[in-house]
């Protein structure tokens, strides 16, 4: 007894729409244990930065992007995102600040053992009476879709030498151009005298 075509066709049909999706779950799994990796990778070169910089005995190195001190096109782009960002809570512009950071941004300090979300950081921020911040020495390291960018923070009256110097190392998303994540400490040893960079180093 000859099969029936229509069952054989529908049969058919059921086979290729399980090996689809099939094959969408295992693409969803490999793109999700990407994503993870990139952020555990992220996590790992963070802890070592700052526990470099918490151990430095001295000022930190400078740290710029590309071989012979040339900045790339990657450290100009956060170089002009940080100084951009740290613009906006100087000028306490939350709706600049915010446009920036993640739905999901948290905030590190070495002083603070809470994580702080993008609003309790925002508040800390605004209700502070830091002197002028300046952004230099800035490195960036990508990961996949992540960019890991570590630089010193000076602080102090402007024209003037640093009364403070922090060790800054955020996390950027790279395609939603979001920032993810900040952690924070002081830098050891006595600020060396500010260059302000230009993105051309």
């Amino acid at each position: 007894m000859r099969p029936d075509r229509t069952a054989v066709l529908a049969d058919s049909e059921s086979r290729r729409g399980r090996d689809a999706l099939g094959g969408r779950e295992q693409l969803s799994a490999a793109t999700l244990s990407n994503r993870r990796s990139s952020t555990a990778l992220a996590v790992i070169f963070i802890s070592t930065l700052l526990s470099v910089a918490q151990a430095q005995p001295s000022p930190l190195p400078g740290m710029r992007g590309g071989a012979g001190g040339m900045a790339t096109r990657s450290v100009s782009n956060y170089l002009t995102r940080e100084r951009t960002l740290q613009d906006a809570l100087e000028r306490r512009d939350r709706a600049a600040a915010t446009a920036v950071l993640a739905a999901d941004f948290e905030q590190r300090s070495a002083f603070v053992p809470d994580i702080a979300s993008a609003d309790d950081w925002l508040r800390s921020e605004f209700a502070s009476k830091q002197p002028q911040g300046i952004v230099r020495e800035l490195s960036v390291r990508e990961v996949d879709d992540v960019a890991i960018v570590s630089f010193l923070l000076d602080r102090g009256p402007a024209g003037r030498p640093a009364l403070t110097t922090w060790f800054v190392v955020d996390v950027w998303g790279k395609s939603s151009q979001l920032l993810l994540a900040r952690s924070i400490t002081r830098a050891v040893g006595t600020p060396p005298k500010h260059v302000r960079p230009t993105g051309r180093e």
